[in-house]
């Protein structure tokens, strides 16, 4: 692992392996300029120097392929994914260590890529489905958790100016878990009634540090404070039921519930987005508003966006395209065809709504497919 000043950083570089802070933390990935924001970033977090196993990429070097996450979404929309994760890195692991909060952090996302998801609605949503998520992703969470609620504030037709209020809270919604010692968190046996009183109390720890630390809109840490409060009024922290709650906070109830089902957790492995759609589905007007749950649905489908299935003539494809009326026959993007075959054209496609005969037997995780 080869050390870079950041002085030496000049916008527009490009290595052809990822670059770090602090060894773990992704500035940028492989292939992917560095910005003048990014050394701005840096020079205001007192960083001096980065490190990559990489080298720089001449434009002589430079082979065109895929785009960045190889599926149909723009590569500027998957580096504004990768750059928010990182920026949201910084920022909850500035709160674990109790330095100060910049508020800068949540606006460059805010800037820089919640408009990207307001024109991209499809792809983003791709985003949050191919990249796995590890045990403890906050950062990752909160950027997939901004995603999925931009795009249901949309379907729901939220004003523009609230819209943007609920995509802020989305960011810092598990700000608090910052501040709950990390045995619990990572406590595999189950947890004792004052470790779940402890882990309830970081839907305040997030109110306070947006209100007071980041100085944001009351609006914004209303609806973090309140994304635990359940339909049935049996949430937390205040017990609120129904449309006593916020609609952000309903909003951001669901997505928040979808995200947290997609990581792998001490007492389980992470659930493909079928199996947490399905969890989601039985929820019987408990958890959630069922008018939003059902835009939500139809919204990221039963088999969302950039899942990975079966069909039942053996065919490997993944889901491009849904269908509000017609959530179990989506479009598909054939990656393997029948008996292993690859596709006759290279982005070979199949509407289940017109092929009658076609239908997917399950989802499976990708892992699967790289297994001899």
């Amino acid at each position: 692992m080869k050390v870079i000043p950041v002085e030496e950083l000049k916008a527009g570089i490009k290595f052809d392996k990822p670059v770090y802070v602090d060894g773990e933390n992704l500035l940028v990935p492989e292939k992917v300029e560095i910005r003048q924001k990014d050394i701005e970033r840096l020079i205001r977090w007192g960083v001096t120097e980065v490190s990559t196993e990489g080298e720089v990429i001449t434009e002589s070097s430079v082979t065109r392929g895929p785009g960045v996450i190889g599926n149909g979404a723009s590569d500027k929309l998957a580096l504004y994914y990768e750059s928010s994760i990182s920026v949201m890195d910084r920022f909850f692991s500035d709160c674990r260590k109790g330095l100060n909060l910049n508020t800068s952090d949540i606006e460059e996302v805010i800037n820089d890529f919640y408009p990207l998801i307001i024109d991209n609605t499809d792809d983003s949503v791709i985003l949050t489905t191919i990249k796995k998520m590890g045990e403890d992703e906050l950062s990752q969470a909160a950027v997939n958790c901004l995603i999925l609620s931009t795009v249901l504030g949309l379907k729901i037709k939220i004003p523009p100016h609230r819209l943007m209020n609920i995509a802020r809270a989305a960011l810092i919604h598990d700000l608090g878990m910052t501040k709950i010692p990390q045995d619990i968190l990572r406590k595999k046996g189950k947890l004792s009634p004052a470790e779940l009183e402890k882990i309830k109390t970081h839907t305040v720890y997030a109110y306070r540090l947006a209100i007071k630390d980041l100085g944001l809109a009351e609006e914004v840490g209303r609806i973090a404070m309140g994304h635990h409060e359940r339909w049935d009024g049996k949430g937390y922290p205040r017990g609120l039921s129904e449309g006593k709650i916020s609609v952000g906070a309903r909003i951001l109830s669901v997505t928040d519930a979808f995200v947290a089902m997609g990581k792998d957790r001490p007492d389980r492995d992470s659930m493909l987005g079928y199996a947490a759609i399905r969890q989601i589905l039985n929820d019987n007007s408990r958890r959630f508003d069922p008018a939003i749950l059902k835009i939500f649905i139809q919204s990221i489908g039963i088999y969302p966006r950039g899942s990975i299935v079966i069909l039942n003539n053996g065919a490997i494809g993944r889901i491009v395209q849904i269908r509000a009326a017609a959530p179990l026959r989506p479009g598909i993007q054939i990656l393997v065809e029948e008996r292993g075959r690859k596709p006759r054209k290279e982005k070979e496609f199949v509407d289940l709504f017109h092929e009658k005969n076609l239908f997917i037997t399950r989802a499976v995780d990708p892992k699967e497919l790289t297994r001899g």
